[in-house]
């Protein structure tokens, strides 16, 4: 307050007067946090208006997510392994699975260089028995031929992917047909060399079923056949072809070594109609 019109009022009027203008101000401080003042602005007529929020922080922009469809793609011409490829917290790109023949973590590496604008992936793969690379060969075309269906043959484990199946534990699981009524050929093939065919068998004699169907093999109480995980344990694979008729005129013994029936499974696969389709799995048993 100016001081030159402090002598026209009286001590005590003064003092209310510096109360009076005191307190304004602090009415005028604390409603300045809430609304914007208008007394220097003639147009607003002293209608107060919402103050402006701060704006926030920009938050960082997230990282673009890489297409790894064409580095997937390039992946299935590996036959004889089962490869994933992902994207880790940090970004970095991960390349993980089994193989049974010589694919080496190096090279995959260099090939994600080459589809990932320079980027080397982080590559951990397990080797398994050379002896699993035969069968995942024969059945490589039908393979590339499932992977791009709208409807693929699938094999579906209870157990979580990478979780061991333990000694006496019941080896069941799924099998969900493609977009056409199929007969399966469901083949176990063993760390040691042999093959137990899974179906048909002697109490399923019949492969068959509906475009999209889910088959489920292994249930004990079922009526059909069921199998527990024993010695030798390892690395096995279950290969499933599904073609539009029976892939053999004749049963197969329920059991056999591997080198005498993949002769006959290429023969069969060599004249299978052309809408064949296959897939396979590879699963690790072990000891409790």
């Amino acid at each position: 307050m100016n001081d030159a019109f402090a002598p026209t009022f009286a001590p005590t009027t003064w003092r209310h007067r510096c109360a009076a203008a005191l307190l304004a101000a602090a009415i005028g401080a604390s409603a300045w946090s809430v609304h914007a003042s208008t007394a220097s602005d003639p147009s607003t007529d002293g209608e107060t208006a919402p103050a402006q929020a701060l704006p926030a922080p920009d938050d960082p922009p997230a990282p673009a997510v890489p297409d790894l469809s064409a580095l997937r793609t390039a992946l299935t011409e590996f036959h004889c392994a089962e490869l994933e490829v992902a994207v880790g917290k940090d970004q970095r790109i991960a390349i993980s699975g089994l193989t049974a023949g010589d694919t080496d973590p190096d090279s995959l590496a260099l090939l994600a260089q080459d589809f990932l604008t320079g980027q080397r992936a982080a590559v951990e793969i397990e080797r398994v028995s050379p002896a699993l690379c035969e069968p995942l060969t024969l059945i490589g075309p039908f393979r590339a031929a499932n992977a791009g269906a709208a409807s693929s043959l699938l094999i579906r484990f209870k157990n979580a992917t990478g979780t061991p199946f333990e000694d006496g534990q019941d080896l069941m699981f799924d099998i969900v047909a493609p977009d056409f009524p199929a007969h399966l050929q469901v083949d176990y093939f063993t760390s040691d060399g042999d093959v137990i065919h899974l179906l048909p068998n002697p109490l399923e004699i019949s492969g068959r079923v509906a475009s999209g169907a889910v088959r489920r093999l292994g249930e004990r109480g079922a009526g059909g056949r069921f199998w527990s995980i024993g010695p030798p344990y390892g690395h096995e694979l279950i290969v499933v072809v599904a073609s539009p008729t029976p892939l053999f005129a004749a049963p197969r013994p329920e059991a056999e070594a591997a080198a005498s029936y993949l002769p006959a499974l290429k023969q069969a696969l060599d004249s299978a109609a052309p809408a064949t389709v296959a897939t396979a799995r590879f699963l690790k048993t072990r000891a409790r």
